[in-house]
């Protein structure tokens, strides 16, 4: 039989694990962190809790919400009409701005600074293709966009993760 506190302590993991998942908005790997303690929960249990098969369904998921960071903030870009350095500009601009962003402010920068380097990346490029702003500026708004998408669709994912671990974790 499983007592009040088994429930009660399961719930706290659960909770542990969705503020985890949150640091993605951070810029932090909090899917990952959050696999890490699951994993360790199952260990602790003798892997009898989550199972060999749905430890590879969780890893193919965070690492399809990896390569969705990557790439929707191109993706958005180019589907609205970007040119290919446009689309080009706004995912090197995003990826310079976090890596920039976590060495000026630290956790939150890498966001922030990436979300505004796929704005300005977009732009700068546009601008030096067709030399016109207001297309430029356009362009740069939906890579924003997209690199805000990215982060939400990342985040969905990890929350599917900790969805599976509630299924295959509750008695």
């Amino acid at each position: 039989m499983v007592s009040v506190l088994q429930h009660a302590g399961l719930v706290l993991l659960y909770l542990f694990v969705f503020i985890l998942d949150l640091l993605i908005f951070a810029g932090l790997p909090g899917g990952w962190i959050g696999l890490g303690v699951i994993f360790i929960y199952d260990l602790a249990n003798r892997f009898a809790v989550v199972g060999w098969q749905w430890w590879i369904v969780l890893g193919v998921l965070l690492v399809v919400g990896e390569i969705l960071e990557a790439f929707l903030g191109f993706a958005v870009v180019a589907k609205k009409g970007a040119a290919k350095w446009g689309a080009f500009g706004a995912f090197a601009g995003g990826i310079a701005g976090a890596i920039l962003g976590t060495s000026v402010i630290p956790v939150l920068g890498s966001v922030i600074f990436g979300l505004f380097g796929a704005f300005a990346g977009a732009v700068v490029a546009e601008y030096i293709l067709y030399s016109r702003m207001e297309e430029a500026l356009r362009t740069g708004f939906w890579a924003f966009i997209g690199k805000l998408w990215a982060y939400f669709a990342k985040f969905a994912i990890a929350m599917a993760v900790l969805v599976i671990f509630i299924i295959r974790s509750w008695p």
